[in-house]
């Protein structure tokens, strides 16, 4: 169609004056444009047009598939249920409980392991100078002054005896005497008296309770001596005009009374005293044999012992020289574990014995 109309055109040229010419080819020119314009809209076209068919071709066979895999889940055999069998490991924690003795022994021992409910029977420690006085269990003081405990325990349960200082008044350079019904001082003079018991009062020839004490207290001063100041338990007192006497009641704890003299300085030993402790373990030395408390002079060599089933152990507490550490045992009594070593007591000391369980 389009070459019919060039060539018509072309005839009317060959016809038509020459000044046409030029209109003729740019009219030729322009449809010759749109012609291929056109073309290249119907290419892109037919090119789009495959792209879509190749979509829905690929969009088909993917439904196609799954349709297919979704049938042969159906008529696929419904599996057997897994059943999960929870396997439990019962692991038995091993645990021993035991009862520790503080200044005193449990079944005759510094601790006892418990089986259960056990019975143990708990004495005091003899301790030089100091009477028992009651019982604590974990730290709580119990209503029971008998020297001899029995219990039935099946928990770790520490068990002290408790002390006080024997009940002792003891003069130097000065004496005492007890008071009669005018509260005044009468008959013998002491120097030193022991109250821990009952006792007959010298001078009323009364009955007293033990414990407690009245008398009137005088210095002893000898020619051209001056009383310089008291000591009364190692505490230094000052009293104004030479203080020579004064009377005391109800006195209830042990006191050592001294006069110091000007120019003399004291005269009893005045090395401090360390209160030692042991848990599992016991020392001697000082006045002590297998002792778990007591009291030493600054400077005492002592010998700190634990024995368990365990050939190494571990010594620890306070101050941190008392630490050590055994590999092995120093030596065996019957079939238990020895271990100990020697200390010098310069400060208050705590010790705890540990077994080592590998």
């Amino acid at each position: 169609m389009l070459l019919m109309v060039l060539a018509m055109l072309f005839l009317v040229g060959s016809f038509g004056c020459k000044s046409e010419d030029t209109d003729l080819k740019e009219t030729v020119t322009q449809l010759m444009n749109e012609r291929n314009s056109l073309q290249k809209r119907l290419d892109d076209a037919n090119d789009r047009l495959t792209a879509m068919e190749i979509d829905l071709n690929k969009t088909k066979a993917d439904a196609e598939a799954a349709h297919t895999e979704l049938e042969q889940l159906k008529s696929a055999p419904t599996p057997e249920p897994v059943v999960v069998t929870e396997t439990k490991t019962e692991i038995q924690e091993v645990s021993a409980e035991y009862a520790y003795g503080v200044d005193c022994t449990v079944n005759g021992q510094a601790f006892t392991k418990l089986n259960g409910e056990t019975k143990v029977t708990c004495v005091p420690n003899a301790i030089e100078g100091f009477v028992f006085d009651h019982w604590e269990l974990d730290g709580v003081a119990q209503d029971v002054t008998a020297d001899k405990l029995e219990l039935t325990l099946s928990r770790m349960t520490v068990v002290r005896a408790v002390f006080h200082e024997r009940h002792t008044v003891k003069c130097i350079n000065c004496h005492f005497q007890f008071l009669n019904d005018k509260r005044n001082a009468a008959g013998e003079k002491f120097t030193e008296f022991d109250f821990e018991e009952p006792y007959k009062n010298p001078a009323t020839k009364k009955q007293e309770e033990g414990g407690l004490i009245d008398f009137y207290i005088f210095a002893d001063v000898p020619k051209k001596k001056e009383i310089d100041y008291w000591l009364i338990n190692g505490v230094k007192y000052q009293f104004p005009n030479n203080v020579v006497k004064f009377r005391v009641e109800d006195l209830d704890e042990a006191t050592v009374y001294e006069v110091v003299f000007k120019g003399q300085g004291r005269t009893t030993d005045s090395k401090p005293y360390y209160t030692v402790t042991c848990y599992n373990c016991t020392f001697s030395g000082g006045g002590y044999n297998n002792a778990t408390s007591g009291k030493v002079p600054a400077g005492t060599q002592i010998k700190f012992t634990g024995k368990s089933s365990s050939s190494e152990a571990d010594f620890w507490g306070s101050p941190s020289s008392v630490e050590r550490h055994f590999d092995k045992q120093t030596s065996m009594s019957g079939k238990q574990y020895v271990h100990s070593y020697s200390y010098t007591v310069n400060s208050d000391v705590e010790v705890h014995y540990n077994p080592v369980v590998n």
